[in-house]
């Protein structure tokens, strides 16, 4: 980006701010026993936003080139804009660095090829009759943003994913699990072949139907079930939500809202999170942050802009594309391990079920704290382990209520789930509907 440029951009608009991005991709994808596509992507592009006369544009192109055209189109769009109430980000520098690796961006499609005929293979040698689905992908990015208020940062960031699943399918009964994982950096072939295998070991189990009965039980969540379960939180703090006062968390500030087990924290520079950053989509310095403390409430989530709106201080977790204007959202959320084995809580969820696939949660009320929705994969947890799967069932909990008086026991174990870094959680008392 010329400096020229900026100085046209500053002449012309009251205050600006530009983000641009670029990136590099590879990823690979197996589908039913078969390498099913190889894509190898470039991809980039500049968003602008310009003030003029008190209002906000916004313009975007996946053509870095465009930077002159887009910001016209941005100054264009002003005068239909939001009001500009507060300030594009001041000089910041985060003296913390971020994990990354230069490997994600040579990554080969020989080798992950042959990495997906591996994970096929050990899904296959379990069950014979499983039909074997992964994918792998890994890239390079970098982003860089500039604003009239004299911040100027830029910073890089390498990824690597994959997910394995395994499908089995005859009549009345369809059955898929999976396990997957993202990462800063390169992800050992063991740890991988070794989720797949996970992945499949759920499968046998799960094509064993068992009766089952409704009624209110104890419930073993796994993290990627878990997670469902802690969406009111990410959504009552969530700034949008704060500055429309349709959170219930508005005035609860310090207060103790949950189990003194729970602590949440919002980590943008850990070591294993696939969700780090230096600094947030609008440029402001990003920071390790507690939102929920043996507890207690906290933090809240902010961009610029809802900070303003709210009084508060700004908090770094502005998150956008070069398409999207920023809106608030987390980095990596990591909850404090427990003190029980996962085997123990396995053992005192005797007779109820042990949940770790949900389907539908998205319809719920998460601003009353309702998370409702289908057991997507659930078993019944018999002799201290699960007997098989239970067909049929759905599920609803106030997480308010549940995470306040409810939980039995939090695992020493935890797993990632996207960028959550969660345990394994028994709750009492949860209703079970079944038909």
């Amino acid at each position: 980006m010329p400096a020229k440029f900026t100085e046209q951009l500053n002449r012309k608009a009251d205050a600006f701010e530009t983000y641009h991005s670029e990136g590099t991709s590879l990823s690979v994808q197996f589908e039913n026993d078969r390498l099913m596509e190889i894509r190898q992507g470039e991809s980039s592009g500049v968003g602008i936003r310009a003030v003029k006369h008190g209002k906000i544009g916004f313009s975007y192109s996946s053509k870095k080139d465009e930077i002159e055209e887009v910001a016209d189109s941005a100054l264009r769009l002003a005068p239909f804009g939001k009001p500009y109430r507060f300030e594009f980000a001041r000089p910041a520098q985060n003296a913390a660095t971020l994990p990354f690796d230069d490997r994600c961006g040579t990554l080969s499609v020989e080798k992950m090829v042959q990495l997906g005929n591996r994970i096929k293979d050990v899904i296959k040698s379990v069950d014979a009759q499983a039909m074997a689905e992964c994918s792998l992908s890994g890239g390079l990015g970098r982003s860089r943003i500039v604003t009239s208020g004299g911040q100027e940062c830029i910073q890089k960031a390498s990824q690597f994913g994959w997910s394995a699943s395994a499908k089995f399918s005859e009549e009345g009964n369809f059955l898929y699990t999976y396990k997957y994982r993202s990462a800063p950096a390169l992800i050992d072939e063991a740890e991988i072949l070794a989720g797949a295998k996970e992945a499949v070991e759920e499968l046998v189990i799960a094509r064993k139907v068992v009766p089952f009965s409704p009624g209110s039980f104890p419930v073993l969540f796994s993290p990627a079930a878990f997670s469902d379960i802690l969406t009111p939180i990410g959504v009552s703090i969530n700034g949008i939500n704060i500055a429309r006062k349709t959170s219930s968390f508005v005035e609860k500030m310090g207060e103790k809202l949950f189990d003194e087990r729970l602590t949440l924290t919002d980590d943008p520079v850990h070591a294993q999170g696939c969700a780090g950053s230096l600094y947030d989509g609008e440029g402001i310095v990003t920071q390790k942050r507690a939102l929920v403390d043996r507890g207690v409430l906290r933090g809240f989530i902010h961009t610029l802009s809802t900070a303003q709106e709210c009084g508060h201080s700004p908090t770094g977790n502005a998150s956008r594309s070069v398409s999207s204007q920023p809106v608030p959202g987390t980095h990596n959320v990591v909850m404090e391990a427990g003190p029980d084995e996962k085997a123990e809580l396995m053992r005192k969820s005797e007779g109820g079920l042990y949940i770790t696939q949900l389907l539908g949660t998205f319809t719920s009320n998460f601003l009353a704290g309702q998370v409702s929705g289908n057991i997507s994969l659930g078993f019944l947890v018999k002799d201290g382990r699960p007997a098989g799967r239970v067909k049929n069932c759905a599920f609803n909990v106030n997480a308010f209520d549940v995470l306040n008086s409810r939980i039995i026991g939090i695992s020493k174990q935890r797993q990632w789930v996207g960028s959550e870094y969660l345990p394994w959680v028994l709750i009492d008392g949860v209703q079970i509907s079944a038909r």
